[in-house]
C-alpha cells in the first residue's frame, strides 16, 4: 500500500518545473510501450491522483489508488496494490509508475500484478535509478520530500524480483540523463549530458523503463505407454515313450 504522505509529496513535486518535464517524458515512454498492446484491460498505478494514459488500443483503463481522493477520475478503484480486486489471468497490461519506489510492500505488489496478468501480458515499470546523478542527490538529502523519499530500487534487483514473480524481462531503457535541477535555465546548460549519454544507452540515467511479460509454461500431454499383460507359458517338452504307449 502506498504511503499517503509520500504520495502527497509526489503529487506536489510533479507540479514543479523539473517534475513536469520528467512526467511528460515518462508519459511518452509509456505510450511507446503501449503502442503494440491490444486487449481489454489496462491497469495503472501511480502516486499521481489523475494519471491518465491515452493513445492506446485497450478498451478499458483502470487506475488503482490506495484512498479515494477529491478530484480523482471516474475510472479510479480504491484497493491495496498487494490485494487487487481482479481475477487471475485477466489483465492485459499493468503499469507501475513509481509506485514500487514508494510502496511498503514492493515484492507483494509485483507478485500480485503478475497474478492478474494474462499469459503473455505486459508489465511496464517506471522507476528511479540509484546509479545516477539523481541517486547521488538522494544520498545527501533528508529523504522527506519527493522524489528523494522514494526507495530508488536498482534495476538489477528488480530483474531478480521479476524472475521470482514468473515474469520475463523483454526490454530495459534508461532515460533522462539531465541532473535534477529545478531551474530550466540550468538544465538547458547541462542538456549536452543527455544528448551525449542517451545514444550510448548507459545505465546511469535518472529513470529506467522496464517491460516484462508473463510467460506460462505449456505442458504437452504425452501418450501413456500401456504395458501389455504378459502370460507365462510353460515350455513344451517332448512326450516320453511311456506316455506314447498309454
Amino acid at each position: 500500500m502506498l504511503d499517503d504522505q509520500s504520495r502527497q509529496f509526489f503529487q506536489n513535486w510533479y507540479k514543479s518545473n523539473l517534475g513536469d518535464s520528467l512526467l511528460q517524458l515518462e508519459l511518452r515512454e509509456i505510450t511507446s510501450e503501449l503502442d503494440s498492446a491490444v486487449g481489454y484491460y489496462l491497469v495503472s498505478q501511480s502516486p499521481l491522483r489523475d494519471f491518465s494514459l491515452k493513445n492506446h488500443r485497450l478498451r478499458e483503463s483502470i487506475l488503482i489508488a490506495p484512498v479515494l481522493e477529491f478530484g480523482a477520475p471516474g475510472n479510479t478503484i480504491v484497493a491495496r496494490a498487494s490485494e487487487l480486486p481482479f481475477e487471475a489471468d485477466g489483465v492485459d497490461v499493468h503499469v507501475f509508475h513509481h509506485t514500487l519506489d514508494i510502496s511498503a510492500t514492493p515484492h507483494d505488489d509485483l507478485r500480485e500484478a503478475a497474478r492478474t496478468l494474462l499469459p503473455s501480458g505486459k508489465l511496464v515499470i517506471i522507476g528511479f535509478n540509484p546509479w545516477s546523478l539523481w541517486g547521488c542527490r538522494r544520498l545527501f538529502s533528508k529523504k522527506v520530500k519527493a522524489p528523494w523519499c522514494g526507495h530508488f530500487i536498482a534495476h538489477q534487483r528488480l530483474e531478480d524480483w521479476l524472475k521470482v514473480a514468473g515474469l520475463t524481462l523483454e526490454s530495459k531503457r534508461f532515460v533522462f540523463y539531465e541532473p535534477p535541477l529545478q531551474s530550466s535555465k540550468w538544465r538547458s546548460r547541462f542538456a549536452w549530458i543527455d544528448k551525449m549519454f542517451r545514444p550510448l544507452k548507459l545505465p546511469f540515467s535518472g529513470v529506467y523503463v522496464m517491460t516484462a511479460t508473463k510467460q506460462v509454461r505449456r505442458f504437452i500431454p504425452l501418450k501413456p505407454r500401456w504395458s501389455g499383460a504378459r502370460v507365462r507359458v510353460p515350455p513344451l517338452s517332448k512326450p516320453t515313450a511311456k506316455e506314447m504307449k498309454e
